[in-house]
């Protein structure tokens, strides 16, 4: 079977994708890659092919501003579910759309998979005549942020002659589901092709090491930071961070990303250590709990049982924000509110009252007990041969 898969450039979007197209590649199946060309080497560095199609992440956020100021006006979580849908449909995805339409005809693949997140992908597989799954990456999205993704697509949809239904091409044949019922939307309900499909198992890259220090480190809780590859330009959110955690008795790990130089936040205490990457699937074992902007990673981080308090500062972050505290496996704090003395203050919580870490541990549980790639793996070669929606078995019927 060879398949396709498509998501927008950046690692909060491959990475979901990757447990399942190794899990494909291991059961003999042929899988590329389509994404923006400068996040080929990333696709490459994990073992994939990539086809070059639309363009970079911050050219797409740079458009989506001059084409929807009004929405990019807009913050915390009425940006996220105004701007972002907006932003998905009306600039991404018709910037990638022909691409992938042409090597849909070249490849030629039997089946195509989209991060949900990607509205081309679905476009391309009605055009190649193929069925499609959509890849979660999280916590569903509200269902209203796919109504307006559809109505943002129109134009795209009339010039391929194509109908994808009301959620802009999401929930038409596989929905692979990837959150623990603790932390999901209670909508999951209305979408009979979702199938649960854990994807936090995901291999360092073979060149990752752990530095031999991690392991060196004194008898005290592990604080793991970071602000994901995004939303981490603004260096005072770290120094906020910093100042506050500093003198806890915690050994902490910061991790400011590549585009970053951690002298930029000058000399530290020698229980702080910043880095510009560790691989986290490495680091996570060896901490005990994390501060984290909310997005992808809250899976991995919640699957080791660790308590996270959440400084979202953009897309969907306030909404996993939001699911964090609503199962109580954390804290947040909004842009406002940062400062040391509340970081300092949630922490400190986060590390002295044990429920936090409790719940954290069903969750961990809910992961485990799902699914792994390998389901997923079934589910699409299912999806091949039958070539209609998979939806989820009925329910028993009650006896009275």
């Amino acid at each position: 079977m060879r398949v396709l898969c498509t998501c927008l450039p950046g690692h909060g979007h491959f990475n979901p994708m990757l447990a399942l197209a190794r899990a494909l590649a291991r059961a003999g199946h042929e899988v590329v890659f389509a994404t923006a060309a400068d996040f080929g080497p990333r696709v490459a560095a994990a073992g994939f092919d990539a086809f070059s199609a639309g363009v970079s992440l911050p050219e797409q956020m740079a458009e989506g501003r001059r084409r929807f100021p009004d929405d990019d006006r807009r913050v915390g979580r009425e940006r996220f579910e105004s701007f972002v849908p907006r932003m998905l449909a009306g600039v991404a995805a018709p910037s990638r759309v022909d691409d992938l339409v042409r090597i849909a005809g070249e490849w030629r693949p039997d089946l195509l998979v989209h991060d949900e997140t990607e509205f081309a992908g679905p476009v391309a597989a009605a055009v190649a005549g193929i069925p499609y799954a959509d890849q979660s990456v999280g916590i569903m999205r509200p269902l209203s942020m796919a109504r307006l993704a559809r109505r943002t697509l129109e134009p795209v949809w009339e010039r391929y002659g194509v109908d994808l239904g009301p959620y802009g091409g999401m929930f038409s044949y596989l929905y692979l589901d990837v959150c623990p019922p603790s932390l999901q939307s209670s909508d999951i309900g209305l979408v009979d092709v979702a199938h649960p499909v854990q994807n936090v198992a995901i291999e360092a890259a073979g060149e990752e090491r752990l530095p031999d220090w991690v392991l060196d480190l004194p008898a005290a809780p592990t604080l793991y930071v970071s602000l994901g590859t995004i939303f981490n330009q603004n260096l005072d959110v770290f120094r906020s961070i910093l100042e506050g955690v500093g003198a806890l008795e915690v050994n902490v790990i910061v991790t400011v990303g590549a585009d970053n130089d951690p002298d930029a936040l000058g000399p530290q205490p020698a229980n702080v250590h910043v880095e510009r990457y560790i691989s986290q699937s490495l680091l996570l074992p060896h901490c005990d709990l994390a501060l984290n902007q909310g997005g992808t990673a809250i899976l991995p981080i919640l699957a080791s049982g660790l308590p996270v308090l959440v400084l979202p500062q953009g897309a969907n972050q306030f909404h996993n924000a939001d699911a964090c505290v609503a199962a109580g496996v954390g804290r947040r704090l909004l842009p406002p509110e940062v400062s040391p003395e509340a970081v300092r203050r949630d922490i400190s919580a986060l590390l002295d009252e044990p429920g936090y870490r409790e719940r954290a541990g069903v969750v961990a549980r809910e992961i485990e007990a799902m699914p792994g790639p390998d389901e997923g793996v079934r589910l699409l070669e299912r999806l091949e041969r039958e070539r209609r929606p998979i939806t989820r078995p009925a329910p028993n019927p009650i006896e009275i």
